[in-house]
């Protein structure tokens, strides 16, 4: 009796232990933010491990919330954890097992999420970007830039693209109405502008699909963006460099996108850049159409194609390969938090 009472001591201490170590081991909670009505993000002060991210035992919420499911993020101090239904502007509490760990957080009818890369933006890995260099020699015109920490424009017909992928965020809010999305800004840092005079930078839609490579100015590999081709080897464009466009036709529509044009042929946006080292903000009521359509319709999700209209000097703004975190290209997008809360997406 007295060897059984001793072992059952020893497993006591040694799972008290174990707890005590996890919990000693275990990144503190920074907060935690409520995406919809059946998602929220946690931010932790370090690396968690999957194991411990993604068990649905290490969560609990009251009053009587239900983990779903648990998602560590690629940069590994967030989760993403779907819930059942939670009530817009009611009080909950967010508790960690086996810490002391509880933070207090309510649902807002609006939020705000940021798409880019890395630590700055809500979800990270969503952006691809890329310049298209138009170049009077003709051996450069199958070349790619896609890993250029800059995109550059200028006035003879070098343009860049930018796209930011939103279909895995929206699923996992359970966030499929477009008319919840309220306005849209997307955020660009220009590195060096070589005028003091303003300058117009325009915005049309992409009516094919690219992908931007991991080249720098370097022969392209296939399905990379070039000047002849949206996909090298695979897909040209209709006029090269992306130039084809007709009226009427501005990427509002599903049948826009049939292959037969480049970009749209309406501006979306129109702005003046003036100054160099400066962070801008590009809003228009197109703009806020446009991902509204990419939400329900995110096959077609192929982003904006940036150009000069008019000038005297090129551009060049960084890119999501710039090291420094902050200058990176960033989509921000306000919307309302209500679900279709019918079903948890599956993962």
């Amino acid at each position: 009796m007295k060897t059984l009472l001793s072992f059952t001591c020893i497993l006591f201490l040694m799972f008290s232990v174990s707890d005590s170590q996890q919990a000693e081991n275990t990144p503190k909670l920074l907060r935690a933010v409520p995406l919809s009505q059946t998602a929220l993000q946690l931010q932790f002060d370090g690396e968690l491990q999957a194991e411990t991210a993604e068990n649905l035992s290490f969560y609990k919420i009251t009053p009587e919330v239900k983990i779903e499911f648990a998602l560590l993020d690629e940069r590994l101090d967030r989760v993403l954890v779907l819930t059942s239904p939670l009530e817009i502007g009611k009080s909950y509490r967010l508790s960690l097992q086996n810490t002391k760990t509880e933070i207090d957080f309510t649902l807002p009818t609006e939020n705000e999420i940021t798409f880019g890369t890395g630590n700055a933006v809500t979800f990270s890995g969503s952006a691809q970007d890329t310049s298209l260099i138009v170049n009077k020699d003709r051996k450069t015109r199958n070349n790619n830039a896609g890993a250029e920490s800059t995109l550059q424009c200028n006035l003879t017909g070098t343009v860049f693209f930018a796209a930011f992928d939103l279909y895995d965020a929206f699923e996992d809010m359970a966030i499929r109405d477009p008319k919840q999305v309220l306005d849209v800004t997307i955020s660009l840092h220009a590195q060096q502008v070589e005028t003091d005079a303003a300058q117009t930078l325009i915005l049309r839609r992409v009516l094919l699909p690219w992908k931007e490579g991991r080249g720098k100015s370097d022969r392209a590999q296939e399905d990379e963006l070039t000047y002849n081709s949206a996909l090298h080897r695979n897909l040209p464009w209709n006029k090269p460099p992306a130039q084809s466009m007709l009226a009427g036709i501005d990427g509002d529509n599903q049948s826009d996108y049939n292959g037969s044009d480049d970009v749209a042929h309406r501006i979306d946006g129109a702005f003046e850049i003036r100054e160099s080292n400066k962070r801008y903000t590009f809003k228009s009521d197109l703009i806020t159409d446009a991902v509204r359509f990419w939400v329900e319709n995110p096959d077609y999700n192929y982003g904006y194609l940036f150009a000069l209209r008019d000038g005297t000097a090129p551009i060049t703004f960084s890119s999501k390969e710039t090291p420094d975190e902050n200058l990176r290209p960033i989509l921000t997008i306000r919307y309302q938090t209500k679900s279709d809360t019918g079903a948890i997406p599956p993962r």
